[in-house]
């Protein structure tokens, strides 16, 4: 009786985990439709959670997956591309404003994001660092 439940157990885990991976390319496909329409995935790589994905124009987008199945993005970059900066609904209103106001003539060619801070990479390739508030909280040129 318990190798059964074990086996059912097994089991129901690999189904789980067939159906979550159709959902998290559900919704690499969803953001690459919304955000680059122009192109498509030309390669994924999944690594544990994680998922790199590398478009056509070769933008690289990292989507950073949790236990619960979810996906979200965590850096798009846009430095080798056809792309002139990353799309600006992905740009906090906080970051844009920042980016405007002391480096008006640049554009974001690459951001990131964890729970904690915001990066950014500008065309003339100055790096930029925010916490959660929007701070600058470091600067490298």
């Amino acid at each position: 009786m318990k190798k059964l439940l074990v086996c059912a157990l097994f089991l129901g885990l690999a189904l789980g985990g067939t159906s979550c991976g159709k959902s998290k390319m559900a919704t690499i496909n969803e953001f690459v439709a919304t955000y680059f329409p122009q192109e498509e995935v030309l390669a994924l790589i999944k690594d544990g959670l994680d998922y790199d994905v590398t478009l056509t124009d070769y933008t690289q987008i990292g989507f950073d997956g949790n236990l619960f199945g979810r996906l979200k993005w965590d850096e798009v970059d846009c430095t080798h591309t056809n792309f002139t900066s990353v799309p600006d609904v992905l740009v906090p209103a906080e970051i844009a404003a920042y980016v405007g106001r002391i480096h008006d003539t640049q554009s974001i060619v690459k951001i990131a994001r964890d729970g904690r801070n915001w990066d950014i990479t500008l065309s003339n390739g100055i790096e930029v660092e925010f916490n959660k508030n929007f701070h600058v909280i470091d600067f490298d040129d």
